[in-house]
């Protein structure tokens, strides 16, 4: 049975089982160094709960915002891959030990803090419960590159601002990416609604057999609907004719989440 559309927003469910799966240099490759919080990181990391996972189903759900973020049912992997907003395979974890299962975490802040403050605390959270050292790096890998070489097609829709709308990155957003990784790229379709291009990557790569990059350099927000297809080929047509995008194999510098136990970066 094929499955239904992509729907890039609402809540996600781990269609492949609980595998895991995310982008690299278009915005989620740009991975800052690991650093030490500060004093006032300090304060708010207590606020950060992690705690195996009480949902039965392989269904998972992330939701974020600039004052909350919380992550339900997802094994360690796809988590490291959402805090660091990277495709799964772009997370190098050694064996570690007691971070099998599925895992619940969610935090709620007194202020609003940036990407990178956010980041950060959650990342401290994930190394101390599991007795982790996080840093990411950069490998050359062969990946699937995404230019629109002539502009934007027809079917890239530019999304409407509602008058008064506030600004989308401080609004609370559920992640189309659950973590999960899904081999064969057939689909009954993808319909995605004021998402970037850079997500738009995100709603297909899952169906990949590597990770995509947003090089079109397209700015703003779009709708956009796309009918079925049955292979990575057809997507890819599919994408050319009717979105103006063009998908071509290349290698390049992607960023990598090396976890190791802890104190084994320094051997």
């Amino acid at each position: 049975m094929k499955p239904g559309p992509i729907c890039a927003c609402v809540s996600v469910a781990l269609a492949c089982g609980l595998a895991t799966a995310g982008m690299a240099q278009s915005g989620s490759a740009k991975v800052p160094a690991k650093r030490v919080a500060t004093a006032t990181e300090g304060n708010l990391a207590s606020r950060v709960q992690i705690a195996p996972t009480a949902m039965r189903t392989n269904a998972a759900t992330v939701e974020k915002s600039a004052t909350a973020w919380s992550a339900h049912g997802l094994e360690l992997k796809a988590l490291i891959a959402q805090i660091y907003n990277v495709d799964v395979r772009q997370v190098d974890l050694a064996d570690a030990g007691n971070a099998s299962g599925r895992f619940d975490l969610t935090v709620s802040l007194p202020r609003e803090v940036s990407a990178d403050e956010m980041r950060s605390l959650l990342a401290d959270a994930v190394q101390r419960k599991f007795g982790v050292d996080i840093a990411p790096e950069v490998r050359s890998m062969y990946v699937y590159a995404m230019t629109a070489p002539n502009g934007p097609g027809s079917g890239l829709h530019p999304h409407a601002i509602a008058a008064g709308a506030e600004n989308r990155a401080m609004q609370a957003e559920q992640s189309a990416n659950d973590g999960t990784e899904c081999s064969g790229a057939e689909s009954a379709g993808i319909a995605v609604t004021d998402k970037t291009i850079a997500e738009l990557g995100r709603t297909m790569e899952r169906g990949l057999d590597r990770v995509l990059l947003d090089e079109t350099n397209l700015a703003g927000t779009y709708d956009v609907q796309l009918g079925a297809y049955r292979s990575k080929e057809e997507l890819f047509q599919l994408l050319r004719e009717q979105l103006g995008l063009v998908v071509r194999l290349a290698e390049r510098k992607v960023t990598v989440v090396k976890v190791r136990p802890h104190g084994e970066f320094a051997i």
